[in-house]
């Protein structure tokens, strides 16, 4: 029987392709319709929406209102919703992964609630085209622990952001680079920009499944 993980504010299923990799039964919510999610969809509001029935738990809660964009934009208001989910996860005892930008208030290590922290980037995976690796630190914050992969920062990096091109200043990506570069084939561009790339989630799952089964022997 295979294990189920809830992906919550799932977008177009970066993270969930790669929790499918892992060897997870994947289900995704989101309050907006996406047509493009690879698996099973289910248009909800997150906060309200049942966690029960699953093994695992990934959230990816908007990003606005902790980047450095918010800075950029004081008149917007962006909703901040990581205490909240993180209260709800922790509420219910499933084993969890929460997802945000390098600024969000997310641990970077071990707390005394059993909370962990790690930092990815793709260069820990090799994502990468002629003209250089991925720049796409994320932080995930989870309930196992998690062991921190070393960087591997040597040559150009670039961003997948925005709606694609290039400048001078910035060194983006056209559409079909940034599927290349980030291993993602059924996105179209404004998707891709906001997407996690799967091995991101892929190496998180595994250290899932480990974790569950441990859980499942002890």
């Amino acid at each position: 029987m295979s294990s189920k993980c809830l992906d919550l504010f799932c977008g177009a299923g970066g993270a969930a392709m790669g929790y499918h990799r892992a060897g997870f039964e994947v289900v995704g919510v989101d309050i907006k319709p996406q047509p493009r999610y690879p698996f099973e969809f289910i248009q909800a509001d997150i906060m309200t929406f049942s966690l029960e029935g699953y093994d695992f738990i990934h959230a990816s809660p908007p990003c606005q209102g902790y980047s450095t964009l918010a800075a950029m934009h004081p008149q917007r208001i962006w909703p901040k919703l990581i205490d909240r989910v993180r209260e709800r996860l922790m509420a219910i005892g499933v084993a969890y992964a929460i997802e945000n930008v390098e600024t969000a208030p997310l641990n970077r290590a071990s707390d005394l609630f059993g909370n962990h922290g790690v930092m990815l980037c793709g260069s820990m995976f090799n994502l990468r085209i002629e003209r250089g690796y991925l720049r796409r630190h994320r932080l995930f914050e989870t309930s196992f622990p998690i062991p921190q992969p070393p960087c591997h920062h040597k040559g150009r990096a670039v961003g997948v952001y925005g709606h694609g091109g290039h400048t001078k200043k910035h060194r983006m990506l056209y559409k079909e680079e940034a599927a290349e570069i980030m291993q993602i084939d059924w996105m179209n561009r404004d998707e891709l920009s906001q997407a996690i790339p799967p091995a991101y989630t892929e190496f998180i799952g595994h250290q899932a499944m480990q974790y569950l089964k441990q859980r499942v022997s002890a």
